[in-house]
């Protein structure tokens, strides 16, 4: 993959979870149908938080900053992102993923293609190219959670 497919598939995956949640009214976005209770609101504060941690990331890794490690599992960062973001309105919590999502995408489309696709040019991904954290933080990200955004028949 290069940069140009990467950058189509995120805005197509985009386009996708988009529509996928203009299907749903405000007090569907707002019920707590999911697993362990969740929101889809309470999903789109997760994957925005994603996108954010993704974007810090790849920031920090462009500068040459050390990254400081995760101290907390992913469940265990996924549970703290929800208690952090329950009690928020969906319109903040939207606003937030939006933003998120708009710093990653600029990020990817200003990166050159060797910090984007060079498996081997930061250590930290441990011989995988940044662009597999973006896939998995965005398009893939969606994807995972397609079933979540499907309104019941």
């Amino acid at each position: 993959m290069n940069k140009v497919e990467l950058l189509a598939r995120i805005q197509s995956g985009r386009a996708q979870f988009e529509n996928a949640l203009a299907q749903f009214s405000d007090e569907q976005l707002l019920a707590p149908n999911l697993h362990g209770g969740w929101s889809i609101k309470d999903l789109i504060a997760h994957i925005g938080f994603w996108e954010q941690h993704t974007a810090m990331r790849f920031s920090a890794l462009l500068r040459g900053a050390k990254l400081p490690e995760d101290t907390l599992t992913v469940d265990e960062l996924n549970a703290q992102v929800y208690a952090q973001n329950r009690h928020k309105s969906l319109a903040e919590v939207r606003l937030k993923e939006q933003a998120a999502y708009e710093q990653l995408l600029l990020l990817t489309r200003n990166a050159l293609d060797d910090a984007l696709l060079n498996p081997r040019r930061f250590p930290w991904t441990e011989g995988k190219p940044f662009a597999e954290w973006i896939e998995n933080n965005t398009y893939g990200h969606y994807e995972e959670h397609r079933a979540d955004f499907t309104p019941p028949p």
